[in-house]
């Protein structure tokens, strides 16, 4: 511990002799880390507010399960898959549902789904404008906003009348056969924004036997929790062979994109980052060739190469942690340049979709952002030293001396 003491503090007196020199070596990589902090904290800004768009304007945590087609084979949506489902941790409801179009007398075409009204409940929190919900079990039926409209005005019905559908079915004969089914209207949704404004709602039992693939369901809707746990939700559905899609997805590729934009960036800025190891390189070589007769004279008084390679190693490790700090500041005040003088720009060119941005900071900077700025100031610091480490270590003592005088 005293022997490692001892060397930093050579260390850092070594490189305090040429402080000009160390000043320009410090700002060629303080450069690079500020450009790689400014950038990543532009395309982590939009991120974050992208999907806080996406957080306001969707349902988060709603995934929508579909049946899928592996190797060949049908996988169906069962009540065997619909329990399956319901043991997957953080889903806070499922509603399995089935499909029918309808039609009255009067031929308006009417979308219906069946849907037990506990699982409506708990995954869709339905709200009414008037009446209330149907029975389980029951013939009873609720309607969106929309078609609730649509019939009031062109059919005259309202919440407490029976909506009357005609089923046409057929003989063993291939004749069509008419029958009339009465569902007694229970109440309206307020507008949802959603496919249910069209919808006719009513208990799955009511449907089944006017629909082909009895038994198996054509949706089913889970409820995830929280927002964060829905991709981990959306995984485990894969993994039992079905479809999960979702408002989820666009985070996905909000993110797929993001991550694109910001590695390429990163990639040019990049460049900066080498040009300050190559400073860094140049400037421990000059230093190197400087001290050659008194590195020849410390080898000579029993010094190791492992202890002069550890000496400009810890050299390099000062540069890097000055370089890696003085570029954390400057990418934060380029951030808030960004913020300042260029966010009206980037908006006008992101659209007005983005239009949100405006009252917000467009950058994020964030703890773990200037972290990384500092590991790899000081990473690249220590590879850069390596040679001119290696160069000095492997110097011999008399040589070192004879040359230096």
């Amino acid at each position: 511990m005293g022997q490692t003491l001892d060397f930093a503090r050579i260390s850092g007196r070594q490189i305090l002799r040429r402080r000009a020199r160390l000043i320009l070596t410090i700002l060629g990589i303080a450069v690079g880390v500020a450009a790689v902090v400014a950038i990543v904290s532009l395309g982590e800004g939009i991120r974050a507010h992208s999907i806080e768009m996406i957080s306001e304007q969707s349902d988060l945590t709603l995934i929508e399960v579909t049946g899928d087609v592996r190797d060949g084979a049908i996988i169906p949506l069962t009540t065997a898959k619909v329990a399956a489902l319901r043991g997957i941790t953080h889903v806070r409801g499922t509603a399995p549902v089935i499909t029918v179009d309808l039609a009255t007398p009067h031929q308006t075409y009417i979308g219906a789904v069946g849907i037990g009204w506990d699982d409506f409940s708990t995954v869709f929190t339905p709200d009414f404008s008037k009446g209330r919900g149907y029975s389980e079990n029951s013939d009873t039926a609720v309607l969106g906003s929309e078609i609730a409209e649509s019939l009031r005005k062109y059919e005259g019905i309202r919440v407490g009348d029976d909506l009357t559908i005609r089923i046409r079915e057929y003989d063993a004969s291939g004749a069509p056969v008419d029958t009339e089914v009465v569902f007694p209207v229970a109440g309206s949704l307020r507008p949802r924004g959603d496919m249910f404004d069209t919808l006719l709602v009513t208990d799955s039992t009511h449907l089944e036997e006017w629909r082909e693939g009895y038994g198996v369901y054509d949706t089913i809707y889970l409820r995830v929790d929280a927002p964060e746990h829905v991709f981990a939700v959306a995984d485990a559905v894969r993994g039992l062979g079905l479809q999960a899609q979702g408002p989820f997805e666009e985070i996905k590729a909000v993110n797929r994109l993001m991550d694109a934009v910001i590695i390429i960036l990163s990639f040019f800025t990049g460049i900066s980052l080498i040009v300050g190891a190559m400073m860094i390189i140049n400037t421990m070589m000059v230093s190197v060739y400087e001290r050659t007769r008194e590195i020849g004279i410390t080898m000579a008084l029993g010094a190791s190469q492992r202890h002069v390679l550890t000496l400009i190693l810890l050299e390099c490790l000062y540069i890097g942690i000055l370089g890696g700090i003085a570029g954390d500041i400057l990418g934060v005040l380029l951030s808030m340049g960004i913020n300042t003088l260029g966010k009206s720009f980037i908006i006008e060119q992101l659209g007005p979709g983005f239009a949100g941005f405006a009252s917000a900071d467009i950058t994020l900077v964030t703890p773990a952002l200037l972290a990384a700025g500092l590991g790899i100031a000081v990473i690249l610091s220590l590879l850069a030293g390596i040679y001119p480490g290696l160069k000095a270590a492997r110097l011999n003592p008399v040589d070192a001396i004879r040359r230096g005088m």
